[in-house]
């Protein structure tokens, strides 16, 4: 998980750099991210650390929001596999008793 990636690193060189990659990934005007790289250079440590928690948070939220759907993904596939699984017992079993009426 990325979030467990961006727990890792405790260096503000490391942090700095991730914050900026992070920047430069958005799909933001270019102009725009010029402006959010060059603030980094003026945050100072206090300040860095605190965007980088902040950040690292926001990643952990996102990914949990995920994982979340697909559990419930996952549960409502294997409910409806049930489902059918019911139906298809009982169009068998249906069959069954039709054919040994007619017998």
């Amino acid at each position: 998980m990325l979030f467990t990636f961006l727990q890792k690193h405790k260096k503000l060189w490391e942090k700095k750099l991730l914050v900026k990659t992070m920047i430069e990934a958005l799909k933001i005007p270019s102009d725009q991210k010029k402006l959010y790289t060059e603030s980094l250079g003026i945050l100072n440590e206090i300040e860095l650390n605190t965007l980088y928690s902040h950040l690292v948070s926001f990643v952990k939220e996102i990914e949990m929001d995920e994982i979340e759907q697909i559990h419930k993904q996952n549960f409502s596939d294997i409910s409806g596999m049930q489902r059918k699984e019911a139906e298809e017992k009982k169009e068998e079993m249906n069959s069954f008793s039709f054919l040994l009426h007619n017998l």
